[in-house]
């Protein structure tokens, strides 16, 4: 095009999840929501708390900013064992008939006193709430309320390896480069996949290292 010119200087965007608060929140807004904690999480690391460490350590007069640490949120939601993901992802792995309600009661029993933590049952005035449905957590950016209809489901986010294999062996070049993990012998794909949360987590994990 006539707006194209060779070897021009170029800026880069990078486009990410802003955050969001719903009439109804659902898991989709919870890992996004997530998201955008560990990355504010970053920038306090990277911005404040490194920045007025070397100030300290180089004797450079500056005035301390005060600012809050989210990191216990995101220790709410991603901690190992205890966290709302490792909640879930037990719940997943549960055999028989595990329902929402019964996830949410769980979160309740564990995470019961947190201070950014709440349901009805944990916070009974919280008229916010909706008995056996809603949780809130306290973001850095705000309260919200999720509800917790369909958390089971889209955590576990089923797709069963003979259905990848099948996939991977299309006679479709595009589908086939989409589903590399069909390729995988049969022998090596008895292990339970990854759920959606734990997913998400791992690449957030993974990004806050480059």
């Amino acid at each position: 095009s006539d707006a194209y010119v060779a070897n021009s200087t170029v800026i880069g965007v990078l486009d990410i999840y802003g955050f969001e608060i719903f009439g109804k929140n659902s898991f989709e807004q919870f890992c996004i929501n997530y998201c955008n904690e560990k990355l504010q999480q970053l920038f306090i690391e990277l911005v404040l708390q490194q920045e007025q460490e070397e100030y300290q350590r180089e004797g450079i007069q500056w005035e301390h900013i005060d600012y809050f640490n989210n990191f216990i949120i995101c220790q709410l939601v991603d901690q190992s064992h205890k966290g709302v993901i490792a909640i879930m992802d037990e719940a997943c792995l549960n055999v028989g008939k595990i329902t929402d309600i019964m996830l949410l009661e769980e979160m309740d029993r564990k995470l019961k006193g947190h201070k950014h933590y709440s349901s009805r049952r944990t916070d009974p005035m919280n008229k916010m709430l909706s008995h056996s449905e809603d949780f809130q957590i306290k973001h850095y950016a705000g309260d919200v309320v999720y509800t917790i209809t369909g958390f089971i489901e889209k955590n576990r986010d089923t797709l069963f390896q003979d259905f990848k294999r099948l996939l991977f062996n299309s006679k479709n070049s595009t589908m086939k480069l989409m589903w590399p993990e069909g390729a995988e012998h049969i022998s090596k794909t008895t292990k339970r996949p990854l759920t959606a949360g734990t997913l998400f987590k791992n690449s957030m994990l993974a990004l806050m290292k480059t």
